[in-house]
């Protein structure tokens, strides 16, 4: 399963270009699948459940195992990411 769009851009502030595939799926919901650290694997998922154009939830691969060990969600509807849990 591919992407819709890929693109370079720098999503944590460092100044280096990560690569972010996009996923428009049928449901309405896109797919942002983010590779920090450039190993080709995506160490952040954000999901625009309903394709607002705002992030409703983010899986994050905090130490590059290729496994999510974190997820941060809106809670409230608000637009910003309120609630974390970590494994």
């Amino acid at each position: 399963m591919g992407f819709d769009e890929v693109h370079k851009m720098d999503i944590t502030g460092d100044g280096v270009d990560e690569t972010v595939g996009v996923r428009r799926n049928d449901d309405g919901s896109v797919e942002y699948h983010v590779d920090v650290d450039g190993d080709g694997v995506a160490d952040m998922l954000a999901t625009d459940k309903d394709g607002d154009g705002v992030i409703d939830s983010v899986l994050l691969d905090h130490d590059g195992d290729g496994k999510f060990d974190a997820a941060a969600v809106d809670a409230d509807g608000d637009g910003n990411l309120d609630a974390m849990v970590e494994k």
